[in-house]
């Protein structure tokens, strides 16, 4: 197919103002259904730590945290609900980044607008714009370096490099997966950079967006509150993960504690192939037959409608976020197939726009008395993709509307609808048993509930909070006993969850349904 030339702004004011349309409604959407107060397990850490500005758990996420602070600062709801609000305010520039990604690349608006309602209105990808989470502002940061790469290649303005470049080093902090996009950057660039202005550009854009990062991570470091997961997690059981004190004692030993050399590509093909096998299956059955036909007419019409690398950069990305999702061990896989919708949003507006060429140039094919039949064809063609997503999605966002939740956070109690501040009340009934100077140890699923509950809640800095069992045994760690022997006879101990060895080493009073204090033997 012959070149199409383009134009050096390949993105008008018109597209820009339904870009900001588009975002709007999803923000708003969003808002509609986000959690509305405290959550649990990461969601609770987050949502702590960007107050309090701590390291949170491997890698250590501090553009996120610092982000997060900012969205602290605004003066609506109570500061659990702030950060939620920070992961509906990304998804919805996701969103909104997908309609100009398909407009870039050729496709109508009405093909860009079905894109971006595919990407806001999937389960997958809403429910974790609605709860404070990594995964919607990573899905936002990979699309709008993905953007700058194409607004670049249009339009030759080294900028748009740098910008991109910037992104993709302050994006170290936020999520791997946006570090695993790099590879399709580098492709990119090496087939299509003709210039030394567009690698120094990207160069020095990424120098300076990881030397943010580092200064963010120098500056989380420095602070160290109490709430850090230096203090609630790493420091007490250094032994989990072979460490002394001595080798967690400067910033870049705790940089490669929390962010070791091998992270995430270690965790390739570590299911087992009948656990990939039913993923494969599950996740073809994720779309009904329609978005199925259109996201691979999608796929192959970017190989030739313009320049062909165009194409192979969000194969490369999707199949090595995507890849990861099918072949991990761990549960949470589906989290990577949120944000590899971006690039799956994008192929499905591509092949609707396809879909619409090919009906225009049928239509006009046909003698020119048939001008009605073309108008009346495309405009039904048109509403029937912009519908057809909705209707997918009729009954969460007929909920949504109404009540303000959606099935999904309905049946998989993604934060409590009826109680948004159960968190809360559930920690203080376990705090108000908890004397000052004592030490707290609880499962992962709560602790930065209780941590949250205590210091920003009640005011309360008085108990420190530990997680009880980092290595998930059932055990008490070596580190974790030494501490405890080091504190039993000068501070009230208490532990949430009764793990093996306590009885047999302490005694144990049973203060609440889930609170033991331990004294020595």
């Amino acid at each position: 197919m012959t070149e199409i030339k383009q134009s050096t702004r390949p993105v008008s004011k018109i597209d820009l103002w339904i870009a900001v349309l588009v975002w709007l409604i999803a923000f708003s959407l969003y808002v509609r259904t986000l959690a509305p107060s405290l959550l649990w397990d990461d969601s609770a850490e987050f949502q702590t730590l960007s107050y309090t500005l701590g390291m949170t758990h491997s890698t250590g996420y501090m553009t996120y945290i610092l982000i997060g602070k900012l969205f602290t600062l605004i003066p609506v709801g109570n500061i659990a609900y702030r950060v939620n609000l920070m992961s509906a305010f990304f998804g919805a520039l996701a969103v909104a980044q997908i309609f100009l990604i398909v407009r870039v690349l050729g496709s109508q608006r009405t093909a860009a607008i079905t894109a971006s309602l595919l990407l806001g209105l999937t389960e997958g990808f809403w429910r974790r714009a609605v709860i404070a989470e990594l995964y919607a502002p990573a899905a936002s940061m990979i699309a709008s370096i993905w953007l700058f790469i194409l607004l670049w290649n249009r339009s030759g303005k080294w900028g748009y490099l740098f910008a991109a470049g910037m992104l993709g080093g302050l994006s170290v902090g936020i999520h791997s997966t946006i570090v695993m996009t790099a590879a399709s950057v580098l492709i990119y660039m090496a087939i299509s950079a003709r210039t030394k202005s567009a690698w120094l550009g990207a160069a020095a854009g990424t120098l300076l967006g990881v030397a943010l990062t580092t200064a963010a991570f120098l500056y989380v470091d420095a602070n160290d509150p109490p709430s850090s997961i230096y203090n609630t997690v790493y420091r007490p059981s250094l032994s989990v993960y072979g460490l002394t004190a001595s080798d967690f004692d400067t910033p870049f030993e705790r940089l490669f504690a929390i962010f070791p050399a091998s992270h995430f590509w270690t965790n390739y093909f570590t299911a087992t192939p009948e656990i990939m096998r039913a993923r494969l299956a599950e996740y073809v059955l994720f779309f009904p037959w329609w978005e199925v036909g259109l996201i691979v007419a999608g796929m192959a019409v970017v190989f030739f409608r313009f320049r062909w690398y165009d194409g192979l950069y969000p194969v490369v990305a999707f199949l090595l976020i995507w890849g990861l999702g099918v072949t991990v061990a761990f549960s949470s896989y589906q989290d990577f197939y949120a944000v590899s919708m971006v690039f799956v949003s994008v192929w499905l507006g591509l092949g609707a726009g396809t879909l619409l060429d090919g009906l225009d140039a049928l239509v006009r094919w046909k003698p020119a008395r048939n001008r009605m039949m073309r108008t009346v064809t495309l405009s039904a063609a048109s509403l029937t993709l912009i519908l057809l997503p909705i209707w997918n999605a009729r009954m969460d966002v007929r909920l949504a509307i109404e009540k303000g939740y959606t099935s999904f956070i309905l049946r998989d109690h993604l934060y409590p609808i009826l109680a948004p501040d159960s968190a809360i009340r559930n920690a203080r009934i376990i705090l108000k048993h908890v004397e000052t100077n004592a030490i707290l140890f609880s499962t992962w699923d709560k602790l930065y509930s209780f941590i949250y509950t205590a210091e920003i809640a009640m005011g309360r800095t008085d108990v420190n909070f530990h997680e009880a069992d980092p290595a998930d045994s059932r055990h008490l760690s070596e580190s974790i006993l030494a501490y405890i022997n080091a504190n039993i006879d000068t501070r009230p101990i208490y532990f949430t969850v009764l793990l093996d060895e306590l009885n047999e080493l302490y005694l144990v009073e049973q203060i609440e349904d889930s609170l033991y204090r331990i004294r020595r033997k």
